[in-house]
């Protein structure tokens, strides 16, 4: 059941703003736990968790973002309840977000928060069917752009159990961002945050979200490279913070 894919991260009882927080490709609640205990209490924090990772290791990946967007919106109208919504996505968490913002219209969501990816619409800097490259082709791609510590090349049995969310992942957010799907603006205002020395996302890729959006688009810098999740998450929660309305 999708309810399964939102984990609260603290308790929390009727909080009146709920961040939900997508991470980036195969990854579940350990990369946002940092983040959502920066931002607890208030907004409440929710991990997202899809299917082919962590307690869901044993549901098969799902690689058709906009059907995961749909679930996760309906998942997530429940689980608010009367709370205003917040989403944060990271990375090709990010598409994801934003996807799940527009399935959740007509309502709106508070603030659409994205960081580290380039808007829908924009060229392409993954590589086609690098999701079929064989193990160490692909890895090396997976740790080139900032999704698993380099370390973990060495151990083959953590990467045959994460290989199937990750190759589902990095082939859903491929096929989303280079088919005919439109993109057309939110209602929510949207942050979109890169880091310094990121050099998968341009300055451009960032700014292009203003395009997604007609409540206006707020961008903000943080010192760092790709993987802000795991190293800056204070300063993400900052930033959060001060974009919200």
């Amino acid at each position: 059941m999708s309810e399964n894919w939102l984990v609260d991260l603290v308790p929390a009882e009727r909080p009146e703003r709920v961040a939900y927080l997508f991470p980036h490709a195969g990854a579940g609640v350990s990369a946002v736990l940092a983040l959502g205990r920066a931002l607890a209490p208030d907004p409440h924090p929710v991990a997202i968790r899809l299917p082919g990772r962590e307690a869901l290791l044993d549901h098969a990946p799902i690689a058709d973002l906009p059907a995961v967007a749909k679930r996760l919106a309906d998942a997530i109208r429940t689980h608010a309840g009367e709370a205003r919504i917040i989403l944060y996505g990271h990375s090709s968490g990010s598409a994801l977000a934003y996807e799940t913002a527009r399935a959740l219209e007509p309502e709106t969501a508070l603030l659409l928060a994205v960081s580290a990816q380039q808007a829908p619409g924009t060229p392409v800097r993954m590589a086609a069917g690098c999701w079929d490259f064989p193990d160490d082709r692909f890895f090396a791609q997976v740790v080139a752009d900032g999704y698993l510590p380099a370390a973990l090349l060495d151990d083959p049995d953590v990467l045959e159990m994460v290989a199937p969310a990750l190759r589902a992942d990095y082939r859903a957010t491929y096929e989303y961002l280079t088919g005919t799907t439109q993109w057309p603006p939110v209602a929510s205002p949207i942050l979109a945050i890169r880091a310094t020395e990121d050099e998968t996302v341009a300055e451009e890729d960032i700014t292009a979200w203003s395009a997604l959006t007609t409540s206006g688009l707020t961008t903000a810098l943080i010192t760092a490279g790709h993987n802000l999740l795991r190293d800056r998450p204070l300063e993400l929660a900052a930033a959060l913070r001060h974009a919200l309305p």
